[in-house]
């Protein structure tokens, strides 16, 4: 807790300082539960951030803040009675960590306004901010309604008369003596016990007088420290070890072992900087979060459909067996006769000459039972080719994904880390509301992608990175690689899974056209694309991203399109 009776008791005095007597100009939502006021005074602007955030409350003075986020109710409803408004009053509640900012608003009615109040409870989850009539202490409004089935000491809501949060019964620690501290305090006590019994001390503070405790003793180190709630001694600084911020106290820490200490002018300034830090930090681990969920996801639907894919391909490596089966029946036609559920015949495919019992179905002669076992034959055979391209494309984009696990685990910066998610909603691995699908591109994900009308799978590289991406990861030996000639363009890879010797002549035609349209010739015709097998395309070490040599190359002469015929692979 950085934010504690000590902190607010010095923001408070260099408030009084700066802000009595300024005028209301402004109150903007910065998020959720936080609310930036701008103040005028003495022909000077001031921002002054209140928050009731669960576990960040605090206020304290700002630089000018960044443009915040669209207005909430409560953020008009405070803008409605205090624009304008005169602060004539600040002060801390006693030794709580509650802030009382009078306004006088200002009135075209002829009889003045009564003054109001915001109350600013930074206590944690029970944090609050809460607009009063300072005439009758009655509620105007409040960030967070409390009602009775949410507290049992006391409802925070319109209408209500305002009441303190349930007092402690704590000591006063500008009452405490000598005699009276020893009474209650020995050489083995906690820091826990120091908190639990004196007023005004955070857990970080009563470590501190422990801390300082083993040096000088309990009394002394309990005199040390309540010195600095003299705003004459104060030393506002931010605690760090390394890049991570450890806290912000307005007085030296000892409890924490070799930190580097940053000192500020003021209070504020040294709460806005160490805020700032701590949000970023979180900022970065919850969009770190959010990107590896995104990469959990896409792992956990290539693995599913990787099972698929294996369970569709041991089907249709039965296509053999098919056709094994339909030869038997011709071969056997006058053994068999219709209406049989099945029949065992010698398999003379097989060197044992074993037995094979076939299925059949009753209702169909045995010739066009063996004609349903060739077709079988045909749609599976044709199948095993699809699913091996399916499963080529699938092992591609597991490549990908793991380039993408390594650029998160090496991103550390909020830019690098909103890059990279820009590239997830480009790759569909995360959704976004602004796309408008009239204006996505045919396929999402790094490449583009496509199928020709031979059932190729074509990739084509959306940039320099992903060129390289495509060459390095993703293309196999004996897969087809084209390029406009001499001209930069994006690469294209013909996938082929299955080592077929020749690519097509529609397929080589189709992916020229693609290498031809992705490149700076686009608007031209008759464009010379290159093409080879992908063994011999080498990235040279040094070459800059994209830039290749390759040999044994053939050229062929296209107009650039994307063929009408094509279709996006399926995500």
């Amino acid at each position: 807790m950085s934010f504690d009776s000590l902190t607010l008791h010095h923001v408070t005095d260099e408030m009084s300082h700066i802000l009595i007597g300024g005028k209301i100009r402004h109150i903007e939502q910065a998020n959720p539960s936080t609310f930036n006021i701008k103040i005028d005074q003495d022909k000077q602007t001031h921002w002054l951030t209140i928050s009731a955030h669960s576990v960040h409350a605090r206020t304290h003075l700002i630089y000018k803040p960044s443009s915040g986020q669209k207005q909430s109710y409560f953020a008009d409803f405070l803008s409605t009675h205090l624009k304008h408004g005169k602060i004539i009053g600040i002060e801390q509640i006693g030794w709580d960590r509650i802030l009382k900012i009078t306004i006088q608003p200002v009135s075209d009615e002829p009889v003045q306004s009564h003054p109001k109040t915001i109350i600013i409870e930074c206590m944690g989850r029970h944090s609050n901010i809460i607009l009063i009539d300072d005439t009758d202490s009655r509620i105007l409004e409040c960030w967070k309604h409390i009602d009775e089935t949410m507290s049992r000491y006391r409802e925070v809501l319109p209408g209500e008369t305002y009441d303190l949060p349930p007092q402690q019964e704590k000591i006063d620690p500008s009452a405490l003596d000598k005699i009276t501290f020893t009474e209650l305090f020995h050489s083995e006590t906690t820091w826990k016990s120091l908190f639990s019994k004196i007023d005004g001390l955070s857990p970080m503070i009563a470590k501190e007088i422990i801390a300082r405790s083993s040096k000088s003793g309990l009394w002394e180190a309990y005199q040390q420290v309540i010195a600095f709630f003299d705003t004459k001694n104060v030393v506002p600084q931010i605690l760090m070890d390394g890049d991570v911020p450890l806290a912000v106290s307005p007085m030296p820490l000892k409890q924490f072992p070799d930190p580097v200490s940053h000192a500020f002018d003021t209070m504020s300034e040294a709460l806005a900087v160490y805020y700032d830090a701590i949000t970023l930090k979180e900022n970065i681990a919850s969009e770190k979060h959010r990107l590896k969920q995104a990469l959990d996801k896409q792992k956990k639907l290539h693995n599913r459909k990787e099972k698929g894919l294996q369970k569709d391909l041991e089907r249709a490596e039965k296509s053999e067996d098919y056709r094994i089966y339909g030869e038997l029946i011709l071969a056997n036609l006058h053994n068999i006769t219709r209406g049989q559920k099945q029949v065992e015949l010698q398999n003379y495919y097989s060197p044992e000459l074993d037995t094979l019992t076939i299925s059949l179905n009753p209702e169909l002669s045995p010739s066009n039972n063996a004609q349903s076992y060739f077709k079988k034959y045909t749609k599976a055979k044709r199948g095993f080719s699809q699913i091996q391209q399916l499963i080529a494309a699938l092992e591609a984009e597991q490549k990908v994904l793991i380039q993408y696990e390594m650029k998160l685990e090496s991103s550390n910066t909020l830019e690098s880390l909103q890059k990279l998610s820009a590239e997830f909603v480009e790759n569909g691995y995360l959704k976004t509301q602004h796309k408008n699908k009239k204006q996505q591109d045919i396929s999402e994900g790094p490449f583009r992608k496509y199928i020709s009308k031979n059932g190729f799978h074509m990739y084509v590289g959306r940039n320099s990175e992903s060129n390289d991406l495509l060459l390095r990861q993703i293309a196999k030996p004996r897969d087809m690689w084209l390029h406009a000639k001499q001209i930069h363009g994006s690469h294209v890879i013909i996938r082929n899974p299955e080592n077929k010797p020749d690519i097509p002549m529609p397929t080589l035609l189709q992916a020229a056209q693609l290498a031809a349209y992705f490149s700076k010739a686009h608007h031209s015709s008759y464009v010379p694309v290159d093409y080879t097998w992908a063994k011999y395309v080498v990235k040279r070490k040094g070459n800059v991203a994209g830039y290749v040599h390759y040999t044994h190359e053939k050229t062929l002469y296209v107009d650039p399109a994307v063929p009408s015929t094509n279709k996006a692979i399926a995500q």
